[in-house]
């Protein structure tokens, strides 16, 4: 009697038993790309209306497919060893950076919107094109 349990119990193992196909898909990274550049002291220009000095450094890198799907990341330095991320506040001053096909614009203004004077060296400025696939 166990013997025909048995039969059909190992029957239906073979039946509903299944084999998992795995694809393997390898993906190819594409790299950031950084480029590295040093806003003189004597480029900010000042905007009367915003009370703000700004600078706009020509970068050829972001064309459109850039401008559209990749991540734009800034950092500045004064010795080019320490960086930071832009936007930020530093000593009462704010900086931001906006960017668009073919150049990238940082602005410098008071934190609480005043004026304040530009930097009076020169700064070192590390551009940093996030690779990213539109969804």
């Amino acid at each position: 009697m166990k013997s025909f349990l048995l039969l059909p119990l190992l029957l239906t193992g073979v039946l509903f038993s299944s084999c998992k196909k795995e694809t393997i898909v390898q993906q190819v990274v594409v790299p950031n790309r950084t480029i590295t550049t040093t806003i003189p002291a004597s480029a900010w220009k000042i905007d009367n209306t915003k009370h703000t000095y700004y600078v706009t450094i020509n970068m050829p890198e972001i064309d459109d497919r850039v401008y559209q799907t990749n991540g734009v990341l800034v950092y500045f330095s004064f010795d080019g060893k320490i960086y930071e991320a832009i936007p930020d506040v530093l000593d009462g001053s704010t900086l931001e950076v906006t960017h668009s096909v073919g150049s990238i614009s940082i602005d410098i203004q008071g934190a609480d919107g005043t004026q304040v004077n530009p930097p009076n060296e020169d700064i070192f400025v590390k551009v940093v094109l996030v690779e990213s696939d539109a969804a």
